[in-house]
């Protein structure tokens, strides 16, 4: 079915001109709804009790460009009928129940068009009946084709409008939605509320804090130095990432479980050998370079024969079996660390507290990696008779622990926890979360299901539904070197970069290759990505008696992940193209079904990591991906001026751009980028094959040629005039002549 575009907004103001028949306002109210007519304007508001409103300004049509008139309205017990007499006599009903809303209209060729609220905290979802083997995750207010339904994130609730509908962001308000519902007789809006709660299974589901809009760049030395991670590693690392990475983004240096070990080393005190100046001096070092220190610390154990805090714990600060044994707590560097038992208030107030205020207010911890798998609560559920308090249950004391480190730290300090047994543990505390198991920078694991960057993948699609929805996704960390190759490393940091979830990465950066470097300068910071598809991705299994579980297993990848955009830079998608099998092989992307863009529409696709132009398309993309690999498409309607394509400096097309315009009236593109200073910028810009370029202005050295017919680079100089070091305006102007 095509829709003829008409917008809401259109509709209304070409009512200006009807007969007003009545002046009345009526409003019918079941089941949660709520319906108002105003007869005089011949438009209806959608509410619901639980929601506010669902669509407003909505006006009743036949065949999409003929309104109805002069109303008369009804309210019934079970609903409201509509009775229009222009352009043609016609009835429509609607008729409440719990979760849904039916419409039935007299004529097969009714329609409704409205304005359906889609902000921030009302985002574009698909559900698992409408996987179509691609990811879809969105970036600014987006909307395509085949995306029926709205999730309202504050009250877990999602909106499914029928199928035969088409939302389109209103052009006035991005924050609306244009909706047009075709009403073939009769059409139902539905609700599924407890979305995630009762469809999902995520028992304590909260929407995502606020404290931090984007996700964390990291760098973590566990999968490069594991316990072996010595002071001098951390210098040279910080050196190096201060060289390569920090100019692009990356904001903290991580490190993970090793220096605790030994009997006289704890979190405070940490092991003299591999850190002779200790915990305080290498993190004045790391912020010294730019960067924020981060640690990763089971809070659930100490160092029983030497404490942090005090000369030595009470024996009731320690969990013990009903033998009186302890027991060495989850993946620290040795036995010297012990299960603490958190039923003892105290432990809270003598050990937590003073060692965080130490760690945040003394030595400038701002990132905590808060580990132990959370095998605490199942130790304490199995040994709480001997538990100083044995009343309440593991979950409840361990979730009082994760509070009272909120409460400890403050808002402005990242809390990430690591994969736990039940997804949901965290929830409003733990501003990211890991999601699957550890991984390894190889390929393929050496035994099935062992490490690799393969858990990596499971881990990113498997719980993509739980990003920025709930919390940060941390699929565990990035690696690029060898043996990966570097097509590999292209699959891997396209696909973290086009979800927007914690960027960890953990590689030599002192050693890595210019070439796998850039694959990291071009593809962080990270971005405020939100999930379209609001479901576990083709999961096999994610859930013990009932309970959503961690790690997921992902039965198949998806064939890509479609990041749709629509921000300063542009609308527009970015597309990663997949290549999971062991051969080179053709790939292809059907526009229509594929990604939901118009059949009536010719793209432009650019090739972002080969920097090419590959033409424009109307129906199907047809690339070559090589073994392992992923081609990443820019795809933007093609329009009859010059266009932006795509920057060299970010995947997503979006970080360097803060202005840019089609200035018709000059015949220019004009923008102003943020550049990383002492690095050459380019920008890729579609000249239609009736102009030329006249003339390039900018802030900065410029050289620019057209590398095909269409396809204009225009590349600058990394050092900005006039004082400028870090951001340039620019503008190319064009010609009719050629």
């Amino acid at each position: 079915m095509q829709f003829k575009r008409m917008s809401a907004c259109g509709i209304c103001a070409g009512l200006a001109w009807i007969l007003i028949s009545s002046c009345s306002t009526s409003r019918f109210d079941s089941h949660g709804w709520r319906i108002t007519a105003q007869a005089n304007k011949a438009t209806l508001k959608i509410e619901h009790e639980r929601l506010g409103v669902v669509l407003k300004d909505a006006a009743l049509l036949l065949n999409t460009d003929r309104p109805t008139s002069t109303w008369s309205v009804t309210i019934e017990e079970n609903g409201m009928t509509v009775r229009a007499e222009k352009p043609t006599p016609s009835t429509w009903t609607f008729s409440a129940s719990d979760n849904g809303l039916s419409i039935r209209s007299s004529e097969p060729s009714g329609f409704i068009i409205g304005l359906a609220p889609a902000c921030e905290n009302r985002i574009p979802a698909r559900t698992e009946d409408q996987d179509n083997g691609i990811l879809y995750t969105s970036l600014g207010p987006v909307s395509a084709n085949n995306i029926h339904c709205l999730f309202d994130r504050k009250s877990d609730t999602m909106i499914r409008f029928p199928d035969k509908c088409r939302m389109s962001r209103c052009e006035k308000d991005p924050a609306l939605m244009d909706l047009e519902m075709q009403i073939p007789r009769t059409a139902e809006i539905t609700l599924q509320p407890d979305y995630y709660i009762e469809t999902l299974g995520l028992k304590y589901y909260q929407p995502k804090p606020e404290r931090f809009e984007t996700a964390p760049v990291a760098w973590s030395s566990w999968y490069c130095y594991y316990m072996g991670t010595t002071e001098q590693d951390l210098i040279n690392e910080a050196d190096a990432l201060a060289e390569h990475l920090l100019p692009y983004g990356l904001e903290y240096i991580q490190l993970d479980a090793c220096y605790t070990r030994g009997r006289e080393a704890n979190y405070l005190e940490w092991n003299k050998d591999a850190f002779p100046r200790g915990g305080q001096w290498i993190f004045n070092y790391i912020a010294g370079k730019g960067f924020k220190p981060a640690l990763w610390v089971n809070v659930y154990g100490s160092n029983y024969a030497r404490a942090e805090c005090e000369d030595r714990y009470p024996e009731n600060f320690y969990l013990r079996d009903r033998n009186g044994r302890l027991s060495s707590a989850c993946c620290t560097a040795d036995t010297t660390v012990v299960r603490l038992d958190y039923s003892n208030p105290d432990v809270i107030e003598r050990h937590l507290r003073p060692m965080f205020r130490t760690l945040v207010d003394e030595w400038g911890v701002k990132y905590l990696k808060d580990a132990g798998w959370g095998t605490w609560i199942d130790y304490y559920d199995r040994n709480k008779a001997n538990a100083f308090d044995s009343t309440r249950t593991g979950r409840e004391i361990y979730r009082e622990v994760q509070d009272a480190l909120r409460e400890i730290v403050g808002p402005d300090f990242y809390i990430g926890g690591c994969a736990m047994h039940e997804i949901g543990l965290g929830f409003g505390v733990f501003d990211g979360s890991r999601t699957g198991g550890d991984d390894r920078a190889v390929w393929m694991p050496e035994r099935e299901r062992g490490m690799s960057m393969q858990t990596f993948f499971h881990s990113l699609f498997g719980a993509n539904y739980l990003h920025n929805v709930v919390w940060h996704c941390d699929p565990d960390a990035a690696m690029v070197r060898n043996p990966l190759t570097l097509e590999e490393g292209r699959t891997v940091t396209s696909t973290i970069a086009l979800t927007g979830q914690l960027y960890m990465a953990s590689d030599f950066m002192a050693k890595l290759p210019k070439r796998k470097i850039e694959l990291y300068q071009k593809t962080i910071p990270t971005t405020p990505i939100v999930p379209i598809d609001l479901y576990p991705y083709r999961i096999e299994r994610n859930r013990r008696d009932g309970v959503v579980w961690c790690c997921p297993v992902v039965k198949e990848f998806p064939r890509a992940v479609d990041l749709k955009v629509h921000a300063e830079s542009g609308v527009y998608d970015v597309v990663a193209l997949y290549n999971w099998g062991d051969e080179p092989t053709d790939r292809s992307l059907i526009l229509t079904d594929d990604l939901g863009l118009d059949a009536d529409q010719s793209y432009l696709a650019f090739d972002f990591w080969n920097q090419q132009l590959l033409g424009p398309f109307t129906d199907e993309i047809n690339l070559s991906v090589p073994r392992h690999g992923t081609r990443v498409i820019t795809i933007h309607p093609r329009r009859e001026h010059p266009q932006l394509l795509a920057t060299s400096r970010h995947i997503t097309g979006t970080v360097s751009i803060m202005e840019l315009k089609w200035n018709a009236g000059t015949s220019a593109i004009e923008g102003t980028s943020v550049i990383v200073p002492g690095t050459p910028y380019s920008v890729f810009i579609h000249v239609p094959e009736t102009l030329s370029v006249s003339g390039v202005e900018a802030d900065a050295e410029i050289m620019y040629h057209l590398q095909t017919d269409e396809l204009l680079e225009v590349k600058f100089s990394g050092n900005g005039k006039n004082g400028n070091t870090d951001r340039i305006r620019w503008a190319v102007t064009f010609s009719t002549s050629r």
